[in-house]
C-alpha cells in the first residue's frame, strides 16, 4: 500500500515531504484501511498509556471501595504533560494520597516543557525534581499499582517486576500476541519501551474502544476521565488535550514519541495507530487529523491549528503550508 505523503509547501514548491503509514483495524484485527506497511514493527512509546492504566484501573474497580482515582488522576497517570503546575499537582496528588515517596519515581527530572512554565520554574526552584518529568504521572500508576499487588516499589519499572507482568498481561490479550516476542527496549522515562506490529497495536486500541471487550468497563472509564479532564492529558498547546477536549470521550488519542498515535475511535469501535516515517512530530498530528476523517469523524475548527497548520514566520506573515499529497 501507498503511505500518506505529507508536504511542506513554501511559495507553492515542494519544501519537504514525510511519509506515513497507518492503519485502521476493528477488534479482531482485520484491517479497515491502512496505508504504507502496515505490519511494520513500531515501538508506540507513550501512545499506549491508555492501554498501560488499564491493569491498574481493573485492579481499583475490583477492590470493595471500588476504583477511588479521580477523572483528573486517571488523565495525568495517561499523560504525557507539560510539566504545567495543573500537571504536577495532580500527580503530587496522587504520591501524597498512597503516601509515596517522589524519589522512588524512577523517571529522570527535567524542566517543563511549556516555555512560560520552564522560565517560572527557573526562578523558583534550583532544579526539577521527578515529578516534572512528562511522564511522572505513568510512572506514579505503576507505582500505585504496584501497591495494591502488594509489591515492593524497587524495580517497579523493570519488565521482570509484577507490575509490568500485569500489564503485559493485559495487552497480550487486547493484542493478541505476546508483545515480549518482539524487541523490547528502554523508554526515556526508563520504562518498558515494547513493540509489536502496527496491525496489533490497532487491534488492542479497537478493544479499547469496543464497550463490550472483556475489558470494556475499565476502558471506558479511562475514555472518559480523559474526556472530562484533557488537560492533563498533555497540556497548554498541545493536540493529545485540544482532540481529547474537542471530541469529548467519543475518541481517545495519545501521541508517542518519534511520530506516532494511538487512536480508540470509541464511537465507532476502531483502533488505528499511525508512523511518520522520520518522527516528525508536527506531521504526526496532520496525520491524526486524515485518519479521524477516514474513520468518519467530523472535522472541527478548533482542530485546524494541528490538523491543517498555516505555516508563518516570526512576523506572523503566511508563509506556507503543509499538505497531504
Amino acid at each position: 500500500m501507498t503511505p500518506l505523503c505529507l508536504i511542506t509547501q513554501r511559495a507553492d514548491v515542494l519544501e519537504s515531504e514525510h511519509l506515513v503509514d497507518a492503519v485502521i483495524c476493528n477488534d479482531k484485527g482485520e484491517i479497515i484501511k491502512s496505508y504504507g506497511d502496515a505490519d511494520r514493527l513500531v515501538f508506540p512509546r507513550s501512545a499506549i498509556k491508555p492501554l498501560q492504566a488499564i491493569a491498574l484501573i481493573e485492579t481499583e474497580m475490583a477492590s470493595k471501595q471500588g476504583c477511588q482515582l479521580s477523572d483528573e488522576d486517571i488523565s495525568v497517570i495517561c499523560a504525557s504533560h507539560n510539566g504545567e503546575r495543573a500537571h504536577i499537582d495532580a500527580v503530587s496528588r496522587i504520591m501524597a494520597s498512597h503516601h509515596l515517596k517522589p524519589e522512588w519515581l524512577h523517571c529522570g527530572a527535567h524542566w517543563s516543557t511549556h516555555q512560560d512554565t520552564s522560565r517560572a520554574q527557573a526562578r523558583e526552584m534550583k532544579r526539577p525534581d521527578k515529578r516534572h518529568n512528562n511522564c511522572s504521572g505513568k510512572h506514579a500508576g505503576m507505582l500505585v499499582l504496584g501497591q495494591k499487588l502488594g509489591c515492593d516499589h524497587e524495580g517497579y519499572h523493570s519488565v521482570s517486576h509484577p507490575v509490568q507482568h500485569a500489564i503485559i498481561a493485559v495487552i497480550n490479550e487486547m493484542s493478541g500476541v505476546d508483545i515480549l516476542d518482539y524487541p523490547c527496549g528502554i523508554d526515556g522515562c526508563g520504562a518498558p519501551a515494547f513493540s509489536a506490529p502496527m496491525t496489533r497495536w490497532a487491534k488492542a486500541f479497537a478493544q479499547f474502544a469496543n464497550a463490550n471487550s472483556p475489558r470494556g468497563q475499565a476502558c471506558a472509564r479511562i475514555a472518559q476521565a480523559i474526556a472530562n479532564a484533557p488537560f492533563l492529558m498533555a497540556g497548554t498547546g498541545r493536540a493529545c488535550s485540544a482532540v481529547n477536549q474537542a471530541y469529548g470521550s467519543d475518541v481517545t488519542v495519545k501521541i508517542g514519541a518519534e511520530g506516532v498515535y494511538g487512536i480508540a475511535a470509541n464511537r465507532f469501535g476502531l483502533g488505528a495507530m499511525l508512523k511518520v516515517r522520520d518522527g516528525n512530530m508536527r506531521m504526526a498530528e496532520v496525520a491524526l487529523g486524515r485518519i479521524l476523517h477516514d474513520i468518519g469523524y467530523e472535522d472541527k475548527a478548533e482542530l485546524a491549528p494541528y490538523f491543517k497548520p498555516v505555516l508563518h514566520n516570526w512576523a506572523g506573515e503566511e508563509v506556507g503550508h503543509i499538505i497531504i499529497g
